[in-house]
């Protein structure tokens, strides 16, 4: 497979991911990974400002209590919280998987986004391999 690099606009956040994602910005910052048939990929880097005595373990702890996820580090020793969501409504059944990753003053909220009856579908489980070695290779500068 071929790859393809993403530097946020920031600069501050890189990765590699597969050349066939369709890479676009869909709001200012937040940045969208998708393919016609499979799931989203979405990232928003967030530079917090003025917040000196930001906790970074303790913001991803209570976050993870919240969400019964799972703290992680990344091959670049980044640490950060996973945990899987639902979004059911009358006309879709959604799984979402999550990844925040905060250190220094940045937060970087990323989320994987699949039909619910898709998941077992071969391509989507291939797609989630490639989605979690973004994450396992992701960068915050």
């Amino acid at each position: 497979m071929n790859y393809k690099q993403f530097i946020s606009h920031q600069g501050w956040v890189t990765f590699n991911y597969p050349s066939n994602l369709i890479n676009i910005e869909e709001d200012e910052g937040t940045y969208l990974f998708y393919t016609e048939d499979t799931g989203s990929f979405r990232i928003t880097p967030l530079k917090l400002e003025g917040k000196a005595d930001f906790d970074v373990e303790q913001y991803l702890e209570d976050l993870c209590d919240e969400n019964n996820g799972k703290i992680l580090t990344n091959q670049q020793s980044l640490i950060y919280l996973f945990y899987i969501s639902k979004s059911v409504d009358k006309d879709e059944d959604l799984t979402i998987f999550n990844w925040i990753f905060a250190t220094d003053g940045k937060i970087v909220y990323c989320s994987y986004t699949i039909d619910t009856e898709s998941s077992n579908q071969p391509a989507i489980i291939a797609e989630r391999k490639e989605i979690e070695n973004i994450i396992d290779n992701l960068e915050i500068k």
